[in-house]
């Protein structure tokens, strides 16, 4: 019964969650700029409590940090401002812990500065390759491949591994997986990724936006999908350190945020060096 509840929760929560977060993706611009900020405001959250099992005030400072670089994002767009952005918000961290020394833990200092890098910071690239300045409008077509690396290797290294896993890697933060699991999960990616480069190239308005996109897609999907996994693994080794199951309950049956966007975080900037690499040698 537990397990068909479980289920039923994660079920509700992909049938209701999915087609808002496609909507939110085509659209783009504002609706999508400040859906990533909110989701990055409570993974941070959820992160400085999985350290610190409580609030500090020091934490603030992470939390005015990310408004202001997604605002930076929304006026400036990418470029040398969110370097000043990154650089000042360490700077001020730094200040904090000489002029409040011996009253604040350096480890908090560490906590606050991390958890934007690995959240905030890292999340950010979504938005960044959806609104990509390149004439041709590339971001459109090459957000959805952080999509699907992130769950196309995720479903199919569940169920591969379901069915022919039988190597588990008994000495990495998900003990459970099996290398079968994870060969299954790249594969499968990369033909999600072939499939969704032949349809583009075959019905986008922008031919000359999409002309290599077959294959580049399949090339991003498989390299997506290797660090997906190494994003999951990363968010299942920061919960074996905290002594946690999950870093909260905000969807029900999923876990937390950080829960669902674990793998899109290393993902969403893999796409976008992958992409300016592109870009740079023309083969778009």
């Amino acid at each position: 019964m537990t397990l068909e509840r479980s289920f039923l929760k994660r079920s509700v929560t992909v049938i209701f969650g999915l087609p808002l977060v496609i909507a939110i993706v085509y659209i783009g611009g504002v609706p999508m700029l400040i859906t990533c900020a909110v989701f990055a405001l409570v993974g941070l959250r959820e992160f400085y409590i999985a350290f610190s099992k409580r609030d500090m005030l020091i934490h603030l400072i992470g939390y005015l940090a990310t408004a202001g670089y997604f605002a930076a994002i929304y006026i400036f767009g990418a470029g040398y401002w969110l370097l000043i952005a990154l650089t000042s918000f360490i700077i001020t961290v730094q200040t904090c812990l000489v002029v409040f020394f011996r009253k604040l833990p350096i480890r908090e200092c560490i906590t606050t500065v991390y958890g934007f890098l690995y959240v905030p910071f890292l999340l950010s690239f979504v938005v960044l390759v959806r609104e990509h300045s390149h004439e041709l409008g590339l971001g459109f077509y090459y957000v959805w491949l952080i999509f699907i690396a992130s769950f196309g290797c995720d479903t199919f290294a569940y169920f591969t591994g379901s069915l022919f896993g039988k190597n588990k890697l008994a000495k990495s933060p998900s003990p459970s997986k099996s290398v079968e699991g994870l060969v299954g999960g790249i594969i499968g990616a990369t033909i999600i990724g072939l499939v969704y480069g032949f349809f583009v190239s075959r019905f986008a308005s922008h031919q000359e936006a999409i002309e290599l996109l077959i294959i580049n897609a399949a090339i991003i999907s498989f390299i997506g999908a290797f660090f997906s996994i190494i994003g999951d693994m990363t968010a299942s080794a920061v919960k074996r350190h905290c002594e946690i199951k999950d870093f909260g309950n905000v969807f029900p049956g999923h876990g937390g945020v950080l829960d669902r966007v674990d793998s899109i975080l290393l993902v969403a900037p893999t796409v976008y060096m992958v992409m300016n690499v592109l870009i740079w040698l023309g083969a778009y």
